[in-house]
């Protein structure tokens, strides 16, 4: 398998990591300075093309100094453990809540087993990484990578261990924005299985403050900053009503997510062309949102 290395500019290349051989669904980040950074590294499974894809864009395992993922779910970090192996000289750095599971991993792996199931076997089982190579990054820490730095700001929206990471007028969000898809220009919610709508909002609200220009996502590819912000809002919004809307009528998950597929332009294309792995991202994000409303409901 060859990887086609995309070369954005002089500090950044970025491919296709093809996890399973599944394409356009997971993007792998490298970032040129003094230090070099690859920024998240897909699943176990992908651990060859990974690997193939650092050396094709003229990078030895060695040269790798720090390995950063915007949160711990599988399919972003999954493969932390197996490419820190061989990456000798790297660092690992992490939100604080993730440091135990990646030197710890077996809650880490039965939760992600109890959530995902057989989309969990599929990835991979994961490889505890020493806490010695392994640095915590509280909200605002700044990583000196040479001439420019990387900010982590906490985004809990998504996950309680997603950290955004910011380097000069660019964003790598991971997962705090949605899901991108840029043959339809539009970014789609994605939710994890406790789900915060308030602190989801917060998070975007809090990113859209920054001097932001490009967006990097892990799902997938490059985006322009201008617009996404308030596309991403309307659309989380939008679909939490659908959700209550659902809930009042008594509908099943899967019901509501076949009211989406009719009424939200281009979202019946992302399960069509990515399958599994999108029809049960969406159904999980329903059933976060419904968690949501419920936990609302009986407060009042």
């Amino acid at each position: 398998m060859t990887i086609d290395i995309k070369r954005h500019n002089s500090k950044l290349f970025w491919f296709d990591l093809e996890p399973n051989n599944e394409k356009e669904f997971i993007t792998i980040y490298i970032l040129i300075d003094d230090k070099i950074t690859l920024i998240e590294t897909g699943p176990a499974c992908s651990h060859d093309n990974l690997i193939r894809g650092i050396n094709e864009a003229g990078f030895t395992l060695s040269d790798i100094d720090f390995i950063i993922p915007t949160h711990i779910h599988l399919d972003h970090f999954g493969g932390g453990g197996h490419i820190m192996e061989v990456c000798h000289n790297a660092k690992a750095v992490v939100h604080p809540n993730a440091v135990y599971h990646i030197s710890n991993i077996d809650k880490w792996w039965s939760g992600s087993l109890d959530f995902l199931g057989d989309v969990a076997e599929l990835y991979g089982e994961p490889l505890p990484i020493p806490e010695e190579r392994i640095i915590s990054a509280e909200d605002g820490f700044k990583l000196d990578l040479g001439s420019s730095t990387l900010n982590a700001m906490h985004t809990p929206g998504h996950a309680p261990h997603h950290i955004t990471w910011i380097n000069n007028e660019s964003a790598f969000v991971g997962d705090s924005l949605g899901l991108w898809y840029p043959e339809i220009n539009k970014a789609f919610p994605v939710t994890p299985g406790y789900y915060r709508h308030d602190l989801a909002l917060q998070s975007i609200s809090n990113m859209s403050k920054l001097n932001i220009d490009e967006l990097f996502y892990t799902h997938f590819g490059p985006r322009p900053a201008a617009g996404a912000f308030q596309q991403t809002i309307n659309e989380f919004e939008t679909w939490m009503s659908i959700v209550e809307d659902g809930i009042n009528e008594s509908l099943s998950s899967k019901e509501i997510l076949g009211t989406l597929f009719l009424t939200q332009d281009g979202l019946k294309l992302t399960d069509i062309k990515h399958g599994i792995h999108q029809r049960n991202t969406h159904l999980g994000s329903i059933e976060g949102m419904m968690g949501w409303i419920k936990r609302e409901n009986e407060k009042n």
